[in-house]
């Protein structure tokens, strides 16, 4: 028995390992800030800031941290009137001291535990599919896929999300093959989860009880799961709910609920239901539906529908290595579609993948290869049956080898920046700016590497456009940095075009393409743009001497 363990058991200590690592390692990210205050004031029975986008998990794992370490109060901050979740967090986490770093490290702890169970889930379902080999060879890939571990440090929902959606797939598989009672409350577990961690796996509390109803029990599954997920969603709450008010209510079809449906969701609306949870729902499926955010491909700001967005993400953001055990997964696929093969694994491996990227790939938010993170796991366990089909020849055992090593050397260059991490289809992650930005390269987590820069290189001053809600002065001493004017709209007397003064630039990438500036000054940053950096702090802030 420990020797069936001893693999899994190494690979996840030295995740768990790196991820600790990570996390004490990199800086402060934007979405953070509005995490963190959500779940503390959660926490303190004040939850009601904006966005509503912190899904009840996430507010319910973390905030306990600020409350026990005595952090302070979201009402004594400036942030407090305005009920902004964003400036609250950032002015907690901005005490110029040690006291701050430390707060954000215990409050990300928590959070590690979900690229762990990815790890373990993929290894678990994958040896009881393929074999023990094949599975902890997924697993591996699971702890090397750039992506899921460097957001898996964060404040975040979506490697919790891409946790809860692989393990409803799996315990919707073993209640395909044994629908019983005790396969039916693990689905039922699994589905609540996954709805308290992302508000865009709701579709999935459907898709259980549709499961349910088709295998049965029936009767006991068409009342199990409702009333399961009904009761989570206001545990999870606090249990402070109310019927939904008729100006939320009017809100349901900008936020992507179909007319068909609209009646059937009215009714459920004279329910009551945390406020919160509501909002948090129209937030998300305004984002999705309308314009969405601005947002940065191939040189151009873009907004609304792309469709080729995250083709391009996960052509440049995926490892290599494991795009080709993707391709050699679907090649196995269709064999077994047309040997008769393929069974109740494939269609939710396969099809989960392709839900949750194609749900992305419709939608108009498109500022991160992050928002995919649910497929990845699927990817990566469907190439399982291609290891399984063609692992017993030599030439196919050599192959996974050398692709082991590949990508684990791809990853390992890039750690513990995860975040920034580009394939070499296009040169690696110091290219990524020139394809994509926002949080698949820049989300603000580079000042710590900066500081070490600046002192490895005894610069004493140096002249910024610096992204993000961190405070220098954690990693920089004062007087340091020379922040620069950023265009604004009520700045029209400023330059369009940039001519800097001789000295030392430090510039984030989602600066230095412009797609975040106003109409007109994308290009305020281009002397810095047409030359190449001199150096780099992590991936996401680029170092240029001006002479």
């Amino acid at each position: 028995m420990m020797r069936r363990y001893a693999g899994i058991g190494l690979l996840i200590v030295g995740c768990a390992a790196a991820l600790v690592h990570q996390a004490r390692h990199l800086g402060l990210t934007v979405d953070e800030t509005s995490h963190f205050a959500a779940a503390y004031v959660y926490w303190l029975g004040e939850d009601v800031l904006q966005p509503a986008d912190a899904p009840p998990l996430t507010r319910a794992i973390c905030g306990w941290v600020p409350r026990l370490l005595g952090a302070p109060r979201p009402r004594d901050t400036n942030g407090w009137n305005e009920r902004d979740a964003y400036l609250i967090g950032a002015e907690i986490l901005d005490r110029p001291n040690i006291r701050a770093r430390r707060l954000l490290f215990y409050t990300r702890l928590p959070f590690l535990v979900f690229p762990l169970l990815i790890v373990f889930l993929l290894w678990h379902w994958g040896r009881q599919l393929f074999g023990e080999p094949v599975g902890l060879c997924l697993a591996a890939c699971g702890a090397l896929e750039p992506t899921i571990q460097g957001h898996g440090v964060l404040i975040n929902s979506d490697v919790p999300a891409a946790f809860g959606a692989l393990w409803f797939a799996y315990a919707a598989w073993r209640y395909w093959r044994t629908p019983n009672v005790g396969r039916l409350l693990m689905l039922t577990l699994a589905v609540v989860l996954a709805v308290l961690t992302k508000f865009t796996l709701l579709p999935l509390a459907i898709a259980g009880f549709g499961l349910a109803l088709w295998k049965g029990p029936r009767l006991l599954g068409a009342i199990a799961i409702p009333l399961a997920v009904y009761t989570g969603i206001l545990a999870a709450s606090q249990f402070q709910a109310q019927p939904v008010p008729q100006v939320e209510i009017h809100q349901l079809s900008g936020a992507g609920v179909p007319d068909w449906a609209l009646p059937g969701v009215r009714m459920l609306a004279r329910l009551p239901w945390p406020l919160q949870f509501v909002r948090g729902l129209l937030f998300i499926g305004g984002s999705l539906q309308g314009e969405g955010f601005t947002g940065y491909m191939l040189g151009h700001k873009i907004r609304g529908w792309v469709p080729f967005y995250f083709p391009l993400a996960w052509a440049i953001k995926f490892p290599i290595p494991l795009q080709m055990l993707s391709m050699a997964g679907l090649a196995a696929l269709f064999i077994r579609i047309r040997r008769r093969e393929a069974g109740a694994a494939d269609l939710l491996i396969w099809g989960s993948a392709a839900f949750f990227f194609g749900v992305a790939a419709i939608s108009n938010s498109h500022i991160g290869f992050r928002h995919v993170l649910p497929a990845l796991p699927f990817s990566i366990l469907g190439g399982g049956f291609a290891l399984a089909r063609w692992s017993a020849r030599r030439a196919a055992r050599v192959a996974i080898a050398l692709s082991l090593a590949w990508l684990a050397v791809s990853s390992l260059h890039v750690y513990p920046n995860g975040i920034s991490y580009f394939n070499e289809w296009i040169g690696g992650p110091t290219q990524g700016w020139r394809y994509l930005a926002d949080s698949n390269i820049d989300w603000g987590q580079n000042l710590p590497d900066l500081g070490v820069y600046l002192a490895r290189n005894r610069i004493g001053r140096i002249k910024t456009f610096i992204f993000g809600f961190d405070n220098p002065y954690h990693y920089l001493k004062p007087g340091t940095m020379d922040p620069q004017t950023l265009p604004a709209t009520d700045n029209p007397a400023l330059a369009r075009d940039y001519q800097p003064p001789p000295g030392t630039y430090a510039v984030s990438v989602n600066f230095l393409t412009g797609f975040l500036f106003p109409q007109g000054y994308e290009d305020y940053l281009a002397y810095f743009r047409r030359r190449p950096p001199d150096a780099h702090a992590g991936y996401s802030i680029l170092i240029y001497d001006v002479r």
